[in-house]
């Protein structure tokens, strides 16, 4: 029995559609736990909507991570699916996830991430438009929130830590070639439609990043040397991107230099999400 484990706070606007997704072709082997955390909205009612085909765990922190922790203590079978409660990917592409890990030897894989960009301004798409063509083709380099790991793999680590970037401290543990992309799997991520949207995510991604540098620097050394430096990326950037990368490289140091005024501001930070895209 396999199982998917959604983490969500105050998500009731976007919650359904992703549910609706989820049991579009899911085995009816496959278990799905939403695990409220915090909520003050009625993203637990909705999930009830759907029972008893999903399972509804609350609890009163405001942590996805508590919820990740608590959801597993819950639901222990393999292989384990972290899907985040914005992202809609059917059920049948999350069975195509289990069919690799069944595979020996398999210990993490992911779906390809498809990004909407309806609505998204200029400088958005023209960020994105860099970003995917330097990043989209190794896995476990861009996120698309999503992730499954066998039993083998969840062994790597213990309990989630109390950090900001989950799914970067989970991929953290595997070399790109550890991670099995499935090319027929995909989940959709909406991208943010504004430049002030996305400098605030692309932030927090970094301040995650920061946060796993100083707690973690055995594991994210580890992690940076198995990755494929920007140099070499760059070489291989389509010559029609070369016009945007300006632009691209203007966005990067904004949020490069907001995250660490964050970072330097540890314990005040306050969770920040596109609020357009829901």
């Amino acid at each position: 029995m396999a199982s998917v484990l959604i983490p969500a706070h105050d998500e009731e606007r976007v919650l359904a559609a992703t549910l609706t997704a989820v049991l579009d072709g899911l085995g009816e082997e496959v278990e799905v736990l939403v695990a409220c955390n915090g909520c003050r909205d009625r993203t637990a009612d909705v999930a009830r909507r759907f029972a008893p085909r999903v399972q509804v765990l609350e609890i009163a922190t405001a942590s996805k991570v508590a919820a990740l922790n608590a959801a597993e203590a819950r639901s222990p079978s393999f292989p384990r699916i972290y899907l985040d409660a914005d992202i809609p990917i059917r059920g049948a592409d999350l069975m195509r996830l289990c069919g690799a890990l069944a595979a020996p030897g398999a210990l993490a894989a992911e779906p390809r991430p498809r990004f909407d960009l309806a609505g998204a301004s200029a400088l958005v798409r023209a960020w994105y438009a860099v970003w995917l063509a330097l990043h989209g083709d190794q896995a476990g380099d861009v996120g698309g929130g999503v992730y499954a790991l066998a039993a083998a793999g969840r062994a790597r680590f213990g309990a989630f830590p109390d950090v900001i970037a989950d799914d970067g401290y989970a991929r953290a543990h595997f070399a790109p070639d550890e991670i099995r992309r499935v090319a027929d799997a995909h989940s959709l991520v909406r991208a943010p439609r504004t430049l002030a949207d996305l400098v605030r995510v692309k932030s927090r991604s970094r301040l995650g990043a920061l946060e796993l540098a100083r707690r973690f620097p055995e594991l994210w050394a580890r992690k940076r040397a198995v990755t494929p430096r920007l140099r070499a990326k760059l070489r291989g950037l389509p010559l029609r991107l070369w016009p945007l990368v300006p632009v691209y490289a203007a966005i990067q140091t904004w949020t490069r230099r907001r995250a660490r005024r964050l970072d330097r501001q540890r314990g005040a930070y306050r969770w920040e999400r596109d609020e357009s895209t829901r």
